[in-house]
């Protein structure tokens, strides 16, 4: 595999924060406090899409199988798939941020 165990720590480390932040939102009531509650994560949702795709994008050598070995270990990961959503909201994060990536799509 073209990501070893540190650019996975690395992945890791960018995801974590926003699939945490996706957590809290599962409790909110309303669709307005929700809403509201995503407006308040933009900037977190806007550097995570670009960091992830931004990690993937400078490897000259990654192929769309590398991405999806990765995509397939993240997607096991302890720290972001502790919950049924968690993997959820880790895989709609990597599609989002990766699509048209070396041939990736959702």
């Amino acid at each position: 595999m073209i990501f070893g165990p540190d650019a996975v720590t690395a992945f890791v480390d960018v995801l974590k924060p926003l699939v945490l932040a996706e957590r809290q939102a599962e409790s909110i009531e309303t669709h307005d406090a929700y809403l509201r509650f995503r407006e308040g994560q933009k900037s977190l949702n806007d550097s995570v899409l670009g960091t992830v795709r931004a990690m993937v994008a400078q490897i000259p050598d990654v192929d769309r199988d590398d991405m999806q070995e990765l995509y397939d270990v993240l997607l096991d990961h302890p720290d972001l798939a502790a919950t049924v959503s968690d993997r959820a909201v880790t895989g709609a994060i990597l599609n989002e941020a990766w699509g048209g990536l070396h041939g990736w799509t959702k």
